[in-house]
């Protein structure tokens, strides 16, 4: 391994009248005999240097982040130190934000923590965080407060899980979409949405955390973009992956508030995204939450009657993502929907017409099951609602294969990455017409490829470089401008499709 931070311990002789050669070129020659050819000493370092290093008899331990073209003191500590290597990975994503504490010597995960993004306070969905940023500049600025205040979370945690001071460590590799870097850098989000989709920047690079207001003391190396819509995030996971690298086609999905897809191999690659929006999180519906405790994340049906499971097994208070899936899935396989979504009261009991809402809806808990004491049920429109965002990933999946040249079922390998698919089971998915009917065993499902990809960059600087060309290697495609792509979403709105030639292994 050769991560982006080393500590190199020197013992160097005092300074003399005979030999009064300056601290910081005292220690960058010690540190040039051992290859560092490149050393930049930030003035934080310099105002340690003295007496710091005479207290300690030049008997120190200097800390250096590489980047690209030099490295980076960016401490020195008395005595000894080298033991003590580390440096965080960070997925940083819309809905929640993942940071993992790592060992730079053996590349084991000391700690990790996660915690909703504080910007959700501002919207679930990026859009509508962009549109509030373009209400007024302090708005702009509440987001970027926002994203340093759970990152500070993050980092107290680790310390207090870990004992190691996560604020003092020299490096951090963090990996987002194109509009979440924006947000995290205080930069007009706007241009990444609209035309003509040209970002502020998608290589940012390194930044030192105070300048992001951040309670972090070291450097941070934000993953390059490879366009507007496929982020870091997406690099971070091809990173891990290797799908550059490999011979036969295969193709790498992250579903998440947003879809982005990439399909190729070691000789090109095509990649698109897409705005799935808060569905997959369960947020369309009332009673609709993320994975927490008292979720619903699993439902079966046998005939009549339903049953579930909760997330830590509490008293259900919504249902999430997986539970959805589960739902829709199972409700069509025992006749409870039809193959346009639409409810059937006389499948069961639990279809009940609330005047409240005008509509039938299936109630999944009843207020005796409930922990609220209340009926919690997916309406006749959350269904609908539903099948748009599943509708919008198969299509996005047909396009992108049709823009290549390929069927499905040529593809080497499908890699699924993000917590809804970790968490969701992939015959539902399936059943329902979200994903290629394709043999089980060609799916590769991923929980996070984001913090994977950061944590392998963060492990070998040389990837760097790697980072930067593959970014260069992906074309990208807009599905705004596939001139059907809304007449293929109405086909595959039905479940699991209008085609069901497309899915021979799913039996409704």
């Amino acid at each position: 391994m050769e991560g982006f931070s080393k500590k190199e311990y020197v013992s160097l002789e005092m300074p003399t009248q005979e030999h009064p050669v300056s601290d910081q070129k005292r220690i960058e020659q010690a540190l040039n005999e051992r290859g560092y050819t490149q050393v930049t000493f930030p003035l934080k370092v310099l105002g340690k240097l003295y007496p710091y290093c005479r207290d300690a008899g030049f008997a120190i331990t200097v800390t250096l982040v590489h980047r690209e073209y030099d490295w980076v003191v960016t401490d020195v500590e008395a005595g000894d130190t080298r033991a003590r290597q580390y440096g965080l990975a960070v997925d940083y994503g819309s809905t929640t934000i993942v940071m993992q504490l790592v060992d730079l010597s053996s590349g084991a995960v000391i700690g990790e923590e996660k915690e909703v993004n504080g910007q959700v306070a501002y919207g679930t969905d990026i859009l509508t965080r962009i549109t509030y940023a373009l209400e007024d500049a302090k708005h702009m600025q509440a987001l970027q407060q926002a994203t340093a205040e759970t990152f500070r979370i993050l980092l107290d945690r680790l310390t207090d899980a870990t004992g190691i001071d996560a604020a003092g460590l020299p490096i951090m590799v963090v990996s987002g979409n194109t509009t979440m870097i924006h947000f995290l850098l205080g930069l007009d989000a706007w241009t990444v949405f609209a035309a003509p989709y040209a970002p502020v920047s998608t290589d940012p690079g390194f930044l030192w955390g105070r300048e992001l207001g951040m309670a972090f003391e070291g450097l941070m190396y934000i993953i390059p973009s490879a366009s507007n819509y496929v982020g870091g995030d997406i690099v971070s996971g091809l990173m891990k992956l290797e799908l550059h690298k490999q011979e036969k086609t295969a193709m790498f999905f992250d579903v998440g508030t947003n879809g982005e897809l990439v399909i190729g191999n070691q000789d090109w690659m095509m990649a698109g995204a897409g705005a799935a929006g808060p569905a997959l999180e369960g947020y369309i519906s009332k009673y609709g939450m993320r994975a927490a405790p008292g979720a619903i994340d699993t439902v079966r049906i046998e005939g009549r009657e339903l049953t579930f499971t909760t997330i830590d097994g509490q008293k259900p208070v919504g249902i999430c993502g997986s539970g959805i899936i589960d739902l829709l899935a199972q409700m069509r396989i025992h006749g409870w929907i039809d193959i346009a979504g639409t409810l059937d009261p006389n499948a069961s009991d639990r279809i009940q017409f609330l005047p409240e809402e005008k509509e039938y809806a299936a109630v999944y808990a009843t207020a005796e099951d409930s922990a609220n004491g209340k009926p919690l049920y997916f309406s006749q429109t959350d269904i609908l609602q539903y099948l748009d965002t599943k509708a919008a990933a198969y299509t996005m999946v047909e396009c992108l294969l049709e823009t290549v040249g390929m069927d499905a079922g040529e593809l080497s390998r499908v890699y699924l990455s993000g917590a809804f698919p970790a968490h969701s089971d992939l015959e539902s998915a399936i059943t329902i017409g979200m994903f290629p009917d394709l043999p089980r065993q060609n799916y590769t499902v991923l929980k996070n490829s984001s913090l994977d990809g950061a944590r392998t960059v963060l492990l070998d600087y040389s990837r760097l470089a790697e980072a930067k060309a593959l970014v260069e290697q992906i074309y990208c495609v807009q599905f705004a401008s596939v001139p059907d792509f809304l007449i293929r979403m109405q086909a595959a709105k039905f479940i699991p499709h209008t085609d069901l030639k497309r899915f021979p292994s799913v039996q409704i």
